[in-house]
């Protein structure tokens, strides 16, 4: 009877090792896939940083819009619309920065004013 239970037992063992068998695939990950993970995560995380600045919160408040919400709006973005709102913001001019031309502008225009004195 011992015999007959171990064998049952075995012949079970066996039968499920193998049914439950399921084949592995494996490739190689290109150089740009992580690198293109990475970014996303990054622009992510740039995202996230706006989003908890005071000043964008009140600007979302005074357009009676949630933090809470535009933060999940954002989480729920794809990565092409994370792309293009970070592309969009990094192409946006960054207040009190001055390109060369208006340096320019203004250095002439002030020794204008100190020929005139």
């Amino acid at each position: 009877m011992n015999n007959n239970a171990l064998s049952l037992c075995a012949s079970l063992l066996f039968a499920c090792l193998f049914a439950l068998a399921l084949p592995a695939q494996a490739q190689m990950i290109g150089t740009e896939e992580i690198l293109s993970e990475q970014n996303l995560a990054a622009e992510r995380a740039k995202l996230d940083a706006l989003l908890a600045r005071s000043d964008v919160q009140q600007a979302l408040q005074a357009m009676d819009v949630p933090p809470q919400l535009a933060r999940e709006r954002v989480d729920a973005m794809t990565p092409a619309e994370i792309a293009s709102l970070s592309q969009r913001l990094d192409s946006l001019p960054v207040a009190g920065a001055l390109s060369g031309t208006d340096f320019i502008i203004i250095l002439l225009v002030a020794i204008l004013v100190a020929l005139i004195l």
